[in-house]
């Protein structure tokens, strides 16, 4: 069974009812796919009545390091993740609101951490920390739509986190930043020293036949979700795969919210995700 939670919060960016909806794509796809249990954190009612949603009043343990309420409530991912580890001793997979699951993923139990990198074949420079020069290919960028911590890795990141900040920088992207910082220059990033470290990026040094990143929308992997690579997407033998990568699978779909929004009307989107 896999242990999820995630956040259905209004923080005035998007309507509730639009964050229902996607709420209730993301659990039509588990549904499908997975034995599973979801908490959900939220400000507002939420009428979910199921044995497998768990519902929390969203709470900020946070300290309001952004300017900007959406990075500083997504760093709050981070804080959520020991409060219910402390809580429930389990290792809860954060999954962000607008993923879509298209196959069993209950293999995530069986390490100890896990991620997703945008893939592809585009090294633009992206920048992880503020007036640095410290950056990172971009198709090695951990994303943040889906992870897994353990507590030895938490108290690690929590770590860096806090000399980063003693130091008056910030990391450019809330907790995508800080992974990557730490995977690629902390630990210098090779295939070795990551396992040794128990850090499994899959696609990468694990399972790579899968490919979950961005890259699926475009073969650079330096775009988000779009109707192109929607359209290159079909079912062979009911795996998801992408003609920019016929020889991989895909389990885990990336969107953003905007992105997930604009495309779940359209015909293509229903045939794959809604009526599949």
């Amino acid at each position: 069974m896999l242990h999820l939670y995630t956040f259905c919060v209004d923080i005035g960016k998007h309507s509730k009812r639009e964050l229902i909806n996607v709420l209730k794509i993301l659990i039509n796809s588990l549904d499908k796919t997975n034995v599973y249990i979801l908490h959900i954190f939220t400000n507002f009612n939420i009428n979910i009545n199921k044995p497998y949603i768990v519902l929390h009043e969203y709470f900020d343990n946070n300290i309001a390091i952004y300017e900007n309420k959406w990075l500083n409530l997504s760093f709050n991912k981070i804080y959520i993740y020991k409060y219910l580890f402390d809580k429930y001793k389990i290792d809860f997979i954060w999954v962000d609101l607008d993923t879509i699951f298209t196959h069993d993923v209950s293999y995530i139990n069986d390490i100890s951490s896990f991620f997703i990198d945008c893939g592809g074949i585009n090294k633009d420079p992206h920048l992880l920390i503020n007036n640095t020069n410290i950056y990172i290919p971009r198709n090695k960028w951990i994303q943040g739509n889906i992870w897994k911590l353990n507590p030895d890795l938490y108290n690690k990141l929590m770590e860096i986190y806090k000399k980063i900040s003693l130091n008056n920088m910030k990391f450019n992207f809330d907790l995508q930043s800080l992974f990557t910082y730490y995977f690629y220059f902390i630990l210098n990033g090779n295939e070795k020293t990551l396992l040794d470290n128990d850090i499994y990026i899959i696609g990468r040094n694990i399972k790579k036949n899968i490919i979950n990143g961005l890259c699926i929308w475009d073969p650079k992997g330096n775009t988000h979700a779009n109707l192109n690579g929607l359209n290159n997407l079909y079912y062979k033998n009911k795996i998801l795969k992408s003609n920019f990568y016929p020889d991989k699978e895909i389990h885990i779909v990336s969107f953003t919210f905007d992105t997930l929004k604009r495309l779940y009307y359209t015909n293509k989107f229903k045939e794959l995700f809604i009526n599949n």
